[in-house]
């Protein structure tokens, strides 16, 4: 194992400048007398403290200097960290204002700031709410696809249930053929597609979109595509896992779409209903 040389503490630095005046002496003393007997024993004793003491200084010199290069070597990183998080930031807003623009609907745009517990529903919760015109069963988006739906509402801040949480469920159709069914999420996160036809001409890969029944969701958005392909002859259906466009782990914008659904005045009536009640 190899040893790093260290400096000398405060209790060596007596001794240390004792050595340099000795070996001081010793050099004034060899010039006197070059021919001393005497002088040549001492100084072949000390010379190698005087060497000593020079590669001790010089270690001090390139420690120092290594204490500075490291600095500025952290400067640099937290530089190149700092310039690399705000080049993502600039990408990743240029991409949100072109799907904002492209969209056909009125969207609102909003950041997303916590991820509550399952014992509090789940999902996520993002910045924005009643203030902004939010309303329960508001279709959550993001530029890759379907993210969710809202499920509370607060005055500035709502709560999201994604389609990756168990109990989310969605009428959706295969953008290829148009076969229909029903996704549903698993309590293992897995999305699955069934009540689809048996005879469906259905195929790994196929885009997964929103079908619009149910009046919820807006139909033609983007699910995700087919990937493992099961008969539920049980059920005389096929049962269709599908994979999200939405990378779920690096969300941190999505969009709402800002529309008020048919059955938005029956849910603020019985809203209205259950506080009198409480």
């Amino acid at each position: 194992m190899r040893h790093a040389w260290q400096l000398p503490v405060k209790s060596d630095v007596g001794i240390f400048l004792a050595l340099v005046v000795l070996s001081v002496s010793i050099m004034a003393v060899d010039r006197l007398d070059e021919d001393s007997s005497l002088t040549g024993r001492l100084a072949a004793v000390f010379v190698p403290f005087e060497s000593l003491s020079f590669r001790l200084m010089e270690l001090s010199f390139v420690q120092k200097e290594n204490h500075i290069l490291r600095a500025k070597l952290m400067d640099v990183s937290r530089e190149n960290a700092v310039l690399r998080e705000e080049m993502g930031e600039a990408e990743r807003l240029r991409g949100l204002v072109d799907f904002r623009t492209s969209h056909p609907g009125t969207l609102c745009c909003a950041r997303v700031i916590g991820e509550p517990g399952e014992r509090m529903g789940g999902g996520i919760v993002i910045d924005k709410g009643r203030a902004e015109g939010l309303a329960k069963n508001m279709t959550v988006i993001s530029p890759d696809g379907l993210v969710g739906r809202i499920i509370k509402v607060g005055e500035g801040a709502s709560q999201v249930k994604r389609i990756i949480d168990p109990g989310y469920r969605v009428s959706a159709l295969i953008q290829r053929n148009r076969a229909t069914g029903i996704l549903g999420t698993r309590s293992d996160g897995r999305i699955v597609m069934e009540w689809v036809a048996p005879d469906a001409d259905v195929v790994a890969g196929d885009v997964v979109t929103s079908s619009g029944l149910g009046s919820i969701t807006p139909k033609g958005i983007p699910v995700g595509k087919v990937g493992r392909i099961k008969e539920k002859p049980e059920r005389f259906s096929l049962a269709l896992e599908v994979r999200p466009f939405t990378d779920f782990s690096r969300l941190e914008e999505v969009f709402v779409i800002l529309r008020e659904p048919p059955d938005f005045q029956l849910l603020l009536e019985a809203e209205e209903e259950a506080k009198v009640e409480n």
